[in-house]
């Protein structure tokens, strides 16, 4: 599986590292990833503020999920959920067929 990263915001790469361990989780499980694009760009400064773009690739229409968010560790839950609650449903589109 092949990761895109764009880090405009600086941040740390323990939150890179997370994600695509969350990212790589998800592949095992669904087995339909094929890419996926972190766009992660800094809002504002004061308070620091993050938007955090995911594009998923897989077989027929890619899945785009984002957040915005203060904090990195909710930000990164929340994109957890709904990509794994988007595969579910995918795959089970997939399984219908």
């Amino acid at each position: 599986m092949k990761f895109i990263i764009r880090n405009q915001a600086g941040i740390a790469n323990k939150y890179i590292r997370f994600a695509k361990w969350k990212i790589l989780k998800l592949s095992r499980k669904y087995h339909e990833l094929i890419y996926s694009e972190i766009y992660i760009k800094n809002i504002s400064n004061k308070p620091t503020q993050y938007e955090i773009k995911v594009k998923l690739g897989i077989p027929g229409p890619d899945i785009i999920l984002s957040t915005k968010s203060d904090n990195l560790k909710t930000a990164w839950a929340e994109l957890s959920a709904k990509m794994k609650r988007q595969l579910s449903e995918q795959s089970k589109i997939s399984n219908a067929y």
